[in-house]
């Protein structure tokens, strides 16, 4: 006999979760399935050997406004990340942030003139045109754009920034300019998991393989619902509903290295401003929150693109943090093929949410890429159901 509700929602990233806490809000009878064992999708953390390692270094910004109305920074012990980057040249690490926390960093004309970083406030100001890349609306800004902004945002889009609308890559560079990044002190896996905590019905180790006529079917039975929610992600969602388009996604390999000497003690991210190797991104993690890494050690959270071979990578560390990575022990590697969708020139920020009148699919490949996106998408098709 199926399992019968007014809605089932498959999947409990953060789309889906949102979708039915807004949905239990208005008293609706909700049930939410997932394949995994735990919820958050990309959004987990797994502990190896005392060390939290988070699928992929991943940030949670406490000023997104999804995150704001749900009330839940306050649940899951935020830290902030430090709101100043440093950019390696040559054999110096160059820091560049926030003007109102760090305003002697933009005299330092190694990361550009102060024309080219008042360029950057110009651009946020005024809206891009359509059809154009962040590359395009960037890259007059010389020197900056070169060492700082294209490493930087690299890390943030995962791809290159001639494939990113420039509407989109200015609203992300705004999000971190009024924002508050960081993670939660036990790993970015608390965020969601004090979400899920909120829905009433939800089961975990249940994969949807099809779905037909408002029943959803697995090898665990099947599920009955008057309207479904697929928060999977985009070429699951494809599949189960036999859509044309697949989301272009782009992707990165997450490396965690063990240390006893800190090559920081700031939690700074560090990018290279001369394209050197295959890294994108490097933070001692356990900088920003101590709990990342057991008493006396330390954890380096790497970001590099796919295919970097460890070799390479070390070599390219050394060359970041000036230091010898010969004892550096490796914790954990995580290949990512599909980590991030891409917000190809020209694409709209937002995409529908309603395939028919009983099928909604949801996630940041239909909005925006971001966990900002992915929530708000949750909410809205939501909000068509009840409406």
């Amino acid at each position: 006999m199926a399992n019968s509700s007014e809605v089932l929602i498959v999947g409990a990233g953060l789309a889906g979760i949102n979708a039915a806490i807004t949905l239990q809000a208005a008293g609706v009878d909700v049930q939410v399935v997932e394949s995994s064992e735990r919820p958050g999708g990309r959004i987990t953390s797994d502990l190896i050997d005392g060390f939290i390692c988070d699928r992929g270094f991943q940030l949670i910004n406490s000023k997104y406004p999804a995150l704001v109305d749900l009330d839940v920074i306050k649940e899951i012990d935020f830290i902030a990340a430090p709101r100043v980057i440093e950019v390696s040249l040559g054999n110096d690490r160059h820091a560049l942030g926030d003007p109102r926390v760090a305003p002697w960093t933009l005299l330092d004309r190694a990361t550009g003139t102060m024309p080219e970083k008042i360029a950057l406030l110009r651009f946020l100001a005024f809206t891009p045109k359509k059809n154009t890349s962040v590359e395009e609306a960037l890259k007059i800004m010389g020197t900056t754009y070169i060492r700082v902004l294209r490493p930087f945002l690299h890390g943030v889009f995962l791809t290159e920034l001639s494939n990113v609308d420039a509407r989109y890559g200015q609203s992300i560079i705004k999000c971190f300019a009024t924002g508050s990044p960081g993670v939660p002190r036990k790993g970015v896996a608390e965020l969601p998991k004090a979400l899920a905590a909120r829905i009433t019905s939800i089961r975990y180790g249940v994969q949807i393989d099809s779905i037909d006529n408002g029943v959803a079917h697995s090898s665990a039975g099947d599920f009955k619902a008057k309207k479904i929610i697929i928060a999977t992600d985009a070429t699951t969602a494809t599949q189960l509903l036999g859509l044309n388009e697949v989301s272009r996604m782009a992707g990165c390999v997450t490396w965690y290295h063990a240390v006893d000497t800190n090559p920081s003690g700031s939690g700074r991210l560090v990018v290279d401003g001369q394209s050197r190797g295959p890294i994108i991104n490097t933070v001692v993690i356990s900088d920003i929150s101590s709990d990342y890494a057991p008493a006396g050690r330390h954890l380096i959270s790497t970001t590099t693109v796919l295919g970097a071979t460890e070799s390479d990578v070390r070599r390219h560390l050394s060359i970041l943090w000036g230091t010898s990575t010969h004892e550096w022990q490796l914790i954990a590697k995580y290949e990512i093929p599909a980590a991030l969708p891409i917000q190809s020139v020209g694409r709209e920020l937002t995409q529908s949410v309603k395939i028919s009148d009983t099928l909604y699919v949801v996630g940041d490949h239909r909005a925006v890429p971001s966990q900002q996106g992915a929530l708000c998408s949750g909410r809205l098709a939501a909000e068509l159901i009840l409406n």
